[in-house]
């Protein structure tokens, strides 16, 4: 969790310092604010909620975890209600990430659906932290991203490598991808054994985020998304 909380204030933080470098203030729309609260709320939720296990306060956990699930819900509708509200007001502007949309909701289809099995599996507990940790990981780019992506991305150009689907992948979900193999490193080193629900888990983020990728590079994808906004 030090890990995942040290990326997301090094990316917010690095965003709202440039904005106020700009002069440019912290303006955004109410759903923006709205949704960055859900955001540090789940954060902190988990975070508790790691720290109840670990202490043995099996009931408070419990009872936090109903909370948890009222914002989870809250959580899958913020975030694309947010992300629609950018794209539509941004389109066609010189600030439009239309086709960046695809890569964002992804991330809404990742963490919605590991967060809902987290809670489904909820009783079996060795598969319910794991989910939940994962989809708590599937979306670390927000914050990861915004730093990390270009550097590796420099690097892998440096390489010889072009800039494709592949690699923007790799760049883009580098913490997520890193933060999935240090989990399965340790199961490995501490039950000598993959748990299923971590391995289609994980299956399931990587196959999201590849597909993703390549829909961000399919060239017909940005007018598609573009008309769609606009109509």
């Amino acid at each position: 969790m030090v890990v995942i909380w040290i990326g997301m204030f090094a990316g917010f933080g690095g965003d709202i310092a440039k904005k106020y470098e700009r002069m440019q203030g912290l303006h955004y729309p109410l759903i923006v604010h709205v949704h960055a609260a859900a955001y540090v709320g789940w954060m902190v939720l988990q975070t508790l909620q790691i720290l109840l296990i670990r202490a043995g306060n099996n009931s408070l956990h419990k009872r936090l975890g109903s909370f948890g699930v009222l914002l989870l819900i809250f959580m899958l509708i913020v975030g694309p209600w947010a992300e629609l509200d950018f794209e539509r007001r941004t389109l066609g502007t010189a600030d439009a990430k239309t086709a960046f949309m695809v890569i964002a909701m992804a991330g809404v289809v990742m963490f919605g659906a590991l967060a809902s099995a987290g809670v489904l599996l909820r009783n079996t507990a060795e598969a319910h932290k794991r989910l939940m940790m994962l989809a708590l990981i599937s979306i670390t780019t927000a914050g990861y991203g915004r730093w990390l992506t270009r550097p590796i991305l420099g690097v892998m150009e440096d390489a010889g490598l072009s800039l494709n689907f592949l690699t923007f992948w790799l760049a883009f979900n580098a913490a997520p991808i890193v933060l999935t193999l240090m989990m399965g490193m340790r199961d490995l080193i501490h039950l000598r054994r993959l748990v299923p629900a971590f391995v289609w888990g994980a299956v399931f983020m990587v196959a999201v985020q590849i597909l993703s990728a390549w829909i961000y590079f399919w060239p017909a994808w940005k007018p598609i998304a573009e008309r769609w906004l606009g109509g």
